[in-house]
């Protein structure tokens, strides 16, 4: 495993030379999580196929826990719209011109990455444990929660500091809340509703990756949404030494392969095929 860059729970931008840039990526992160989770992805897709990367910090993370209890699924998804609107001027595209626009979403992220694709004309979408369905036991739990339960317990205690994660390096430095606001739990409970009756309306390039070790969500989200989208191109992978945070685990190394190969063969490969005078575009290459 290559190491973790040094922990930050702040918005990332990795801007791309003029002469490399061939689009951008938003990069979404989960419930109670910071950009962290997907910063070493992020500094992969701009390095091996020269996308524009910016990762924000939606609503309510990277400060106080309780904010969380006070927001609606809905802040959440227009803070993403908003962070997509501005894909434009990070890639700094001309008027009138076109470059692919890609989105990354993990576990809560990647429910919001699935909203985009209904909102705005995303080309190609990669989610890393979408938060689809917990487990069964944790739903019932939720489910009462919904009920105003959430007021006896508005806060429950993780049990790793570090999130649902194998590697000991992310265990140790990733910077994710240490508490559960169990409101929010309720709106992501809601969100997780809204995504899965809107499924059949996705119709960009999909991949998805999921640890068969996560003890946060159930892997068969992931299964799920390969099955009910209506993409054209699917890939699911099962990640056999992954826990819950994709991008930072064990298998970190080949999430970045996996997901490299799929954007430049989706994106990239039938222009480079056609090109005469390259066989891969600026800044890009196969992973």
């Amino acid at each position: 495993m290559r190491p973790l860059p040094p922990p930050s729970s702040r918005a990332f931008t990795v801007e791309v030379d003029d002469d490399r840039r061939t689009g951008a990526a938003l990069l979404l992160h989960g419930y109670t999580g910071t950009p962290y989770e997907v910063r070493v992805l992020g500094d992969d897709l701009a390095a091996r196929l020269g996308l524009a990367v910016h990762a924000p910090l939606l609503p309510g993370h990277g400060d106080d826990p309780a904010v969380l209890n006070r927001l609606r699924w809905q802040d959440w998804l227009d803070a993403a719209v908003a962070a997509f609107d501005r894909l434009d001027a990070l890639d700094r595209t001309a008027p009138g011109e076109r470059r692919p626009r890609v989105v990354v979403g993990s576990s809560m992220g990647g429910l919001l990455a699935l909203q985009l694709c209904l909102r705005r004309p995303v080309d190609a979408v990669v989610l890393l444990a979408p938060a689809l369905r917990f487990h069964e036991g944790a739903t019932v739990g939720i489910a009462a929660l919904s009920t105003g339960l959430w007021r006896l317990r508005p806060f429950l205690q993780k049990e790793g500091p570090g999130g649902d994660v194998a590697a000991e390096d992310a265990a140790r430095v990733n910077p994710t809340y240490k508490m559960m606001p169990t409101r929010g739990i309720t709106e992501l409970f809601s969100l997780q509703w809204q995504t899965e009756r809107a499924l059949p309306g996705v119709t960009a390039p999909l991949c998805v990756l999921h640890g068969e070790l996560d003890q946060t969500i159930a892997p068969s989200s992931s299964r799920i949404i390969a099955r009910r989208v209506s993409s054209p191109v699917v890939e699911h992978h099962r990640l056999r030494r992954t826990r819950h945070l994709v991008g930072l685990d064990v298998e970190r190394d080949r999430v970045s392969d996996l997901v490299g190969a799929f954007l430049f063969h989706t994106l990239f490969h039938a222009a480079a095929a056609s090109s005469s005078s390259s066989s891969s575009p600026p800044g890009a290459g196969v992973p």
